[in-house]
């Protein structure tokens, strides 16, 4: 598969089975003749990343076609005097001789790791493949295995840092996968678009929820009282006040916007809280509840109502230094 101009034709026992670029061995020992003239250049080490995951998923016939694909992918990034050889199950090495600075091994870097990211994006039916890919140049007195011991450890850290933003990636995922959960949970399944009927003592955490923001909010919220008496103001006798009752809160929960809240306060009255309502405006939400309320009743029940407009929440210690 891979084979310089200038090698002729290599014995097959310098050749990588799998791959066809050169053996580990064989890979360091050119590198290793190379250095012995006291001469520069800079080794990258290549690790395709999710290898195990592409094996277990795939299969390692699949897996080794990866690797195939990756050994020809450099092959034809590298310049002529360029030694790439296969030192791992997933690693490769690339000894470029004349990549004498910095500036040069990092644009190097970035040319093979790019290389690849287009090469997925272009071939949509393989799988996606990508590097990560560590350099060292070499110094004076490096030796071949000082130098490699030298990029194995950097691959280490480049590792150990990319383990670590995917662990949190992944916790952060599961993080949303509780959102969601939470948000499944406390969304309400409206299955009638009515006011919330809710026992008093919800109502009366809900008043006090909305009586601590609405000095942020600015929002008017009125508190109205229906009472329902008969034709001489008293309460209606107890056979009558039951079924006129069920009636009332069905009317109040249809009259009230989405928004708005109600509960049962007594035998014969209900509390509703009614949002973005100012207490001139109370009487005509009285109003319709009246007339839905009475209309082709025969009796003398009267539905008579007070209100008030909720205030902000005064904080004691603040009234104390008043």
């Amino acid at each position: 598969m891979y084979e310089k101009p200038d090698e002729g034709r290599q014995n097959e026992e310098e050749r990588d089975q799998l791959t066809g670029i050169l053996k580990k061995s064989t890979a360091e020992a050119r590198i290793t003749s190379w250095m012995r003239g006291r001469r520069g250049g800079t080794l990258f080490l290549c690790d395709v990343n999710h290898m195990k995951r592409i094996n277990e998923q795939y299969g390692h016939q699949t897996g080794d076609e990866c690797l195939k694909r990756v050994a020809q992918i450099l092959s034809y990034m590298i310049r002529y005097n360029d030694i790439l050889g296969r030192c791992g199950g997933d690693e490769f090495i690339i000894f470029m001789p004349e990549c004498l600075d910095m500036g040069q091994a990092q644009e190097n870097c970035r040319r093979i790791q790019e290389r690849f990211h287009a090469d997925g994006r272009r071939e949509k039916d393989r799988i996606p493949l990508s590097l990560t890919v560590v350099w060292e140049l070499r110094k004076p007195g490096n030796t071949y295995q000082n130098l490699f011991a030298s990029v194995c450890e950097k691959l280490k850290r480049q590792k150990g840092i990319m383990d670590t933003v995917r662990a949190e990636t992944k916790r952060k995922d599961h993080y949303i996968t509780d959102v969601r959960r939470i948000q499944e949970e406390l969304t309400e399944q409206i299955q009638k678009q009515e006011a919330y009927c809710q026992d008093y003592e919800t109502f009366k955490s809900i008043y006090r929820f909305l009586e601590r923001g609405i000095a942020r909010s600015g929002q008017k919220v009125c508190v109205i009282l229906l009472t329902v008496v008969d034709g001489q103001g008293k309460s209606p006798l107890p056979y009558e006040k039951d079924v006129l009752m069920e009636q009332l809160g069905e009317d109040i929960g249809i009259t009230l916007r989405i928004g708005d809240v109600y509960t049962r306060y007594s035998s014969s009255q209900y509390l509703l809280l009614v949002i973005d309502t100012a207490q001139e405006q109370a009487d005509r939400i009285v109003d319709r509840i009246r007339e839905r309320f009475l209309d082709g009743r025969q009796g003398e029940d009267v539905l008579i109502h007070h209100c008030y407009e909720l205030q902000s929440v005064r904080n004691e210690n603040m009234m104390d230094r008043g």
